[in-house]
């Protein structure tokens, strides 16, 4: 994902299981993992989010991402950064099933709907539907910034925006110059008034399939800032 000009952007990001289920829950807790409470990352991820809720808002829907909770240098951190990197791994050549990567403890225990980890690491951003957990919770990894393409808060906001459009439910389509096209490298893009590149009708329709009522979520387990 990089900066294709002042006003647009090359959009590409990976749903590594698309016929996962989405989070369904009218309120959708989120934690994000940073390495610093500085992380360029951090404010185009509320950015992200603000954004979804403006647009389930206006679908009518019964859903909303809760504010994230942000936890810096959390102690959990190091066994999610090789869980990343697990999965990337099978993302490029390790078959499905049975062989997908279980997530650890670490992750699973953690209070939050969806788990986003602005990693340390320069891999692939992706969304991963935790295996074998119910119900469905999701492990969403953004790369590391690094270069002066991706080093750019309209970038990391169409990065994070997109794949909290996969964990919402939806999958890529392959209409240019659309939050969720995938794969559309290279694709420049121009946002539209939002400020993000716009959704399709046909994300509008699975959203207000999938989110028109709300579903009870389990207690959850452990507080990430303790790691307990």
């Amino acid at each position: 994902m990089r900066l294709g000009s002042p006003r647009g952007i090359v959009l590409f990001a990976v749903l590594i299981v698309s016929a996962a289920l989405p989070v369904r829950a009218a309120d959708t807790s989120i934690v994000v993992l940073a390495p610093t409470a500085t992380d360029d990352r951090l404010d185009p991820s509320r950015q992200a989010v603000a954004f979804w809720n403006d647009r389930l808002a206006e679908l009518g829907v019964d859903a909303e991402l809760i504010e994230p909770l942000v936890v810096v240098e959390s102690p959990v951190v190091r066994a999610l950064e090789n869980y990343a990197r697990q999965v990337a791994t099978r993302a490029v050549g390790l078959p499905g099933g049975a062989y997908e990567p279980a997530p650890p403890a670490a992750l699973t225990n953690l209070d939050g709907d969806i788990i986003v980890l602005l990693s340390g690491q320069d891999i692939m951003s992706f969304t991963w539907p935790m295996p074998r957990v119910s119900p469905p919770r999701y492990f969403v990894v953004i790369r590391a910034v690094r270069g002066p393409y991706r080093n750019d808060a309209m970038v990391s906001r169409h990065v994070v925006a997109h794949e909290l459009g996969h964990a919402l439910g939806l999958d890529h389509n392959a209409e240019p110059h659309t939050l969720m096209c995938g794969p559309c490298q290279p694709l420049t893009a121009v946002p539209d008034a939002t400020g993000f590149l716009p959704l399709t009708d046909g994300d509008r329709a699975r959203l207000r399939e999938l989110h028109g009522r709300s579903v009870s979520l389990p207690d959850r387990l452990t507080d990430p800032r303790s790691g307990r």
